[in-house]
């Protein structure tokens, strides 16, 4: 079997594992993910993640089989979503992923990729940008992992209602990426020709034709189950990335 490492996205895993999302991404990490050289995992992991104390039991299934992945020697790359960004050192612990940068540069079978949530790149949402960069500080975020269990769920259980009402209301132009900050980040990385993202829920094979050479944009599939009986992913090999929808 040839070689090759898979990125996925926005999995958005739910408390309850008897979910048919955590089902099927279950399924994936017992047959598909084994297979494969690495997995990175480009944010949206969980649908709302509020501390490790919390999360470590509503999720004790599947930290159990990135574990069980890990050990057996399966690297297991994550970035944080807009979703999941509070995993601490004890998630890390547990499950025996690495972190990654919220913007990172992997080298794949002798072509680099830059890898990102995707979030960063809406820059039309000028509003969510706002939330972003408040709940991004590292005060607020200390802060709000000192409130009691109760609270953070409540919270965070609001915030999921409040985004959901936001979405539907927003134009869907504003919540895709901004050609402009595809082009400016390209440019922040001249050796680099592929970009694989999430976060928009649209997958797709972009091109973007500069001077000098073709740049190409891959978005990710999400798992949202069961409206999207599959998703789409990135399958990455020595002749280059292919998406690849998987039920």
């Amino acid at each position: 079997m040839k070689p090759y490492s898979l990125m996925i996205a926005d999995i958005h895993l739910q408390p309850d594992s008897a979910h048919p999302i955590n089902q099927a991404f279950e399924h994936f990490l017992q047959t598909e993910a084994p297979n494969a050289e690495a997995l990175y995992i480009l944010g949206d992991l969980f649908e709302m993640w509020v501390g490790d104390d919390i999360g470590l039991v509503q999720y004790q299934s599947i930290i159990q089989r990135f574990k069980m992945l890990t050990d057996q020697g399966l690297p297991i790359y994550l970035q944080y979503g807009n979703r999941d960004f509070l995993m601490r050192e004890a998630f890390w612990q547990a499950t025996g992923i690495q972190p990654l940068n919220d913007i990172e540069c992997v080298t794949l079978y002798n072509k680099n990729y830059l890898i990102l949530h995707g979030d960063t790149l809406c820059t039309d949402d000028k509003s969510y940008q706002k939330m972003r960069t408040f709940f991004r500080n590292k005060l607020v975020a200390w802060a709000f992992l000192k409130l009691s269990k109760t609270r953070r769920l409540a919270i965070g259980q609001k915030m999921r209602q409040n985004s959901k009402m936001h979405s539907q209301n927003k134009p869907s132009a504003i919540m895709d990426v901004n050609q402009h900050a595809v082009y400016d980040l390209f440019k922040q990385y001249p050796t680099v020709q592929h970009m694989v993202h999430g976060h928009t829920h649209r997958p797709q094979h972009h091109t973007l034709s500069t001077e000098f050479n073709t740049l190409h944009r891959w978005v990710l599939g999400d798992w949202q189950a069961p409206e999207k009986p599959f998703s789409y992913l990135l399958k990455i090999t020595q002749k280059g990335p292919e998406l690849i929808k998987y039920s």
